[in-house]
């Protein structure tokens, strides 16, 4: 059963990678975590790295789910994210640290899955403890975010549901108790589950229906959904099946 969930949550994360490089072949620019503009000077290397990285990442998920060079492709994926996401952002921390703190996670989900490969199996622990870290903060951001902005994120909720507002709040308070549950041992295993039910059926229920309705970059965060539902259940199967971490 973890085996399952675990294999479930892997291809969910590279289906989010996946999504990502095909909408951003779309946009005609590097969709994921929406990252600030590149330089004027870089401006005429645009839509071409935005092609040829798309390509590299499609590539990438398909020789992994291809059993074809799997470090490689994955270590293929996170440093396109890290170089084309997460080095845009580092200037820009200050004013949008959520997204920033998106590109670590999504660098960090193909190192996690890269530890589960027998020769980088002695990196695990450092790397489970990077990906529990970085999804802490961003789930603590996010949660922060939604008493901040209540009246904006309560808009992201479809019209079909009651109490939007109470909606907006319930999850921000779920997002910084799964947040502060990852680093606990004792909750680690709960924390990580539900965290990924949670994020999962916002996937189903907020992202696909406004993607579809509202097209445009809607359509980033159908991919980012998956792919940090993904991590979750990822990350519950490590706490499953090795001792907690301490």
């Amino acid at each position: 059963m973890m085996k399952t969930l675990y294999t479930v949550g892997r291809n969910m994360y590279l289906m989010g990678i996946a999504e990502l490089a095909i909408y951003s072949f779309v946009k005609g620019d590097w969709a994921m975590t929406r990252p600030s503009p590149l330089p004027e000077a870089w401006q005429s290397i645009n839509p071409t790295m935005t092609y040829v990285s798309g390509a590299l990442l499609l590539i990438s998920v398909l020789a992994f789910l291809l059993n074809r060079h799997r470090p490689t492709a994955l270590l293929v994926i996170a440093n396109l994210i890290f170089w084309l996401a997460t080095s845009r952002h580092i200037l820009n921390l200050w004013r949008d640290h959520i997204n920033g703190f998106k590109t670590l996670w999504l660098a960090g989900g193909a190192l996690l899955i890269l530890t589960s490969l027998s020769n980088y199996e002695k990196h695990q622990k450092k790397l489970l403890w990077f990906n529990i870290i970085i999804l802490f903060l961003f789930f603590v951001d996010c949660g922060v975010a939604h008493f901040n902005y209540a009246d904006f994120v309560k808009e992201l909720i479809p019209t079909y549901f009651p109490f939007r507002l109470f909606f907006t709040y319930f999850a921000g308070v779920c997002l910084i108790l799964g947040g502060v549950g990852l680093l606990i041992p004792q909750t680690q295993k709960l924390a990580a589950i539900l965290s990924g039910i949670q994020i999962a059926s916002w996937f189903a229920l907020v992202h696909i229906p406004r993607a579809i309705t509202l097209k445009g970059d809607e359509w980033i965060g159908v991919g980012e959904s998956l792919a940090v539902a993904g991590i979750c259940f990822m990350l519950y199967s490590h706490f499953k099946n090795k001792a907690l971490l301490i």
